[in-house]
């Protein structure tokens, strides 16, 4: 929830009246005048794989003050693009943000922008219509302006321009000096009255190519009236001058930031820059502090309608509590109960937040709500039972890792519910159905989250459950013309679980989700596939398939080369950069095992097979082992366990983990060679 924090009233009426002179530097582009160079440029030299680029990007940031409505933040973007590749025409569309807070709200009150399409030796210019563009509600406090801009092809060239007149003066907005795209150049400029303070910090990878400082003289004038004994009204004026500081920032040639897998949220690693306030002093009066403290934050909360006195209202929940307490005696069975009801009976509606959207009554009887409206309740129904909980506040990855030394509550978009039972704590979330207690939503595993409360707030790990095991048992039976024929039976527990439950859940039938399975095996073809314990939780979730790779030509061969992972083997290494900035997350770890038995067909024997191994990541990363065995029943027992001891490598791990992973590919591409006896 945003802040009005500086509406200046009183007694006093300003009229404002600013002088503006333009700065010592012309704006490094003008809109709509667009060099013919890049009408007729067909690649970047820079980057000749680049779909689109980016030929400028450029941000102006003031404080201007508005005699009715005091110190307000002026935002104006510009932004040109060129698009070589149909691929990039996703750039000409266009989600703007616009927070609100009370009657305190953002205002769009400038957008346009132009498409320049060479055709026929020609160039067509197409404008964009305001009216085209529509509002979508987001959530409470959120809504955004979307749009498309019209005609955009391969070899356009556009820009946009908008400004937002914001009264929320506690951040400014995040500027990103990098993008999917590459950038011929991003410049911020800041405008900033001497009377805030803001504290910048910049992230991501890339160095400034230039910084500017400067400042020059601004004024405004003051009125007021003053009324004397008889009635008598005296208008008064006086000038105010003061410096206004300036801050150019530029980066220059920006690389396209490409993701890499197993990576978290990208806006995590883009260089990008944030300010917060720290402090307003208004002439000739006191400071004012906005810098703030954790406790102070969950004071805040606490404080706050929408967040910690929703947790004072729990008569609408008198008789979930008493039957709970009635049908359990144990603290951690009744907790379990708790979740399950609030998990049953609520229905999330896929809205981040970190406040209520109403009172949790309403919310209650409506049974839907955001993240904050289910798990506030849960938190409130334990609170009930005499368990001792608290709300969490986390960021999603999407939204980004939160920086303990930033102590801001728009780094937070989430809450999940806390509790602890003698020695033992547990975090949880509500909104997914079919989801235990002791899970978390991958979504939320980043980092750590803050425990609100007044009296013992601090920092909570959320950190995945740990036993996420693939189990593989499979039958491999062997066809003299190389078909394959094989039953294989997998067991998953806790996020492998889950991950084969949402795979199935996105499509409407299983059928479905057998042709994708298939599509990612070419020749293979799946003969049965049955699920067992699919709502039983205390056990692993079964697979069960039965499948064939067929071979076109039944003659018998005299070589075979069978590989006994068949659709499990790693084909590829996933990281193939030879170095990386960013770490390495798995989200969680994870540990993989396979029994195969591979039946040799009669009138064949065994050539070759695989060498032993036994290997690892060194400082306790990983490991991996295979072993194979050549039995007296004419078959091969292969024996292969890959394990991820962790969830995060960093980025000076990064080496040993791609090197874990060659050595891995390199291994399981080793056949098991069968010859025909003579």
């Amino acid at each position: 929830m945003k802040t009005n924090v500086l509406r200046i009233t009183g007694v006093f009426i300003f009229l404002v009246i600013l002088f503006y002179q333009a700065g010592a530097q012309r704006d490094p582009m003008r809109y709509g005048r667009i060099d013919d160079k890049y009408f007729k440029m067909t690649q970047y030299d820079a980057d000749t794989t680049a779909k689109a680029l980016i030929l400028g990007d450029y941000g102006v940031v003031e404080i201007l003050y508005d005699r009715n409505e005091g110190f307000q933040r002026h935002y104006t973007r510009h932004m040109r693009v060129k698009i070589f590749d149909r691929d990039a025409l996703d750039m000409a569309n266009f989600r703007i943000p616009l927070y609100s807070s009370g009657s305190s709200r953002e205002r769009l009150v400038s957008l346009k922008g132009v498409i320049f399409t060479p055709e026929n030796n020609r160039v067509n210019r197409t404008r964009f219509n305001r009216r085209d563009s529509y509002e979508e509600e987001v959530h409470e406090n959120l809504k955004t302006v979307n749009f498309t801009l019209p005609d955009v092809r391969e070899g356009s060239v556009f820009d946009v321009e908008y400004t937002i007149v914001s009264p929320f003066l506690d951040i400014l907005p995040m500027w990103f000096f990098q993008n999917d795209y590459p950038t011929v150049f991003s410049e911020y400029r800041m405008y900033i009255p001497e009377y805030f303070f803001y504290r910048p910090m910049m992230g991501g990878y890339l160095s400034l190519d230039e910084r500017q400082n400067d400042s020059r003289q601004r004024r405004f004038t003051v009125e007021w009236e003053e009324t004397h004994v008889m009635g008598r009204v005296t208008k008064h004026s006086a000038n105010v001058e003061y410096m206004e500081n300036i801050t150019i920032l530029r980066v220059n040639n920006a690389p396209a930031f490409n993701r890499e897998p197993y990576m978290n949220a990208s806006i995590n690693y883009l260089s990008k820059l944030e300010h917060e306030l720290v402090n307003f002093r208004w002439p000739y009066g006191r400071m004012r502090d906005f810098s703030s403290t954790w406790p102070q934050l969950s004071k805040q909360l606490m404080d706050s309608e929408n967040f910690g006195r929703q947790l004072n209202r729990s008569g609408f929940l008198r008789e979930e509590v008493s039957r709970i307490m009635e049908n359990y005696s144990d603290p951690k069975e009744r907790m379990v109960a708790a979740f399950q009801l609030i998990q049953s009976e609520m229905t999330w509606n896929e809205r981040n937040a970190i406040y209520t959207s109403r009172n949790l009554r309403r919310i209650w009887d409506d049974k839907h709500g955001n993240s904050a409206d289910i798990n506030l309740m849960l938190v409130l129904l334990l609170k009930e039972m005499d368990i001792d909980a608290e709300p969490v506040i986390l960021s999603t990855r999407s939204h980004g890792m939160v920086n303990p030394a930033q102590i801001m509550l728009q780094s937070f978009n989430y809450v999940v519910a806390w509790a602890k039972i003698g020695d033992n704590e547990y975090v949880m979330d509500a909104t997914e159905k079919h989801v235990p207690y002791y899970l978390l939503p991958t979504r939320c595993i980043n980092g750590q989250g803050r425990l609100v409360s007044e009296t013992h707030g601090r920092w909570i790990d959320l950190e995945a459950h740990a036993d996420n095991f693939i189990h593989t048992i499979s039958n491999v039976n062997v066809k003299p013309c190389g078909s394959v024929q094989t039953n294989l039976i997998r067991h998953k527990q806790n996020y492998t679980r889950l991950q084969l439950e949402q795979d199935l859940r996105d499509v409407n039938r299983e059928e479905d989700f057998l042709d994708r399975f298939e599509a990612d095996h070419p020749g293979m073809e799946i003969l049965n596939f049955e699920l067992a314990n699919k709502d039983d939780w205390s056990v692993p979730l079964i697979a069960h398939y039965e499948f064939e790779i067929p071979e076109m030509d039944n003659t018998p061969r005299d070589v075979l080369y069978i590989n006994p992972l068949l659709v499990d083997q790693t084909l590829n290494n996933p990281f193939n950069t030879e170095e990386r900035l960013f770490p390495v997350d798995f989200i969680f770890p994870i540990k993989r095992s396979f029994e195969i038995t591979v039946h040799i067909p009669e009138g064949y024997e065994v050539e070759e097979l695989p060498r032993n191994s036994t290997f690892n990541i060194p400082g306790r990363g990983g490991r991996y082992v295979s072993r194979f065995t050549l039995n007296d029943d004419n078959t091969v027992k292969v024996s292969v366990e890959m394990e991820l001891l962790k969830a995060l490598f960093v980025a000076d791990e990064y080496q040993r983990l791609r090197n874990f992973f060659a050595r891995i590919v390199e291994e399981q591409a080793r056949p098991i060679v069968l010859k025909k006896v003579s």
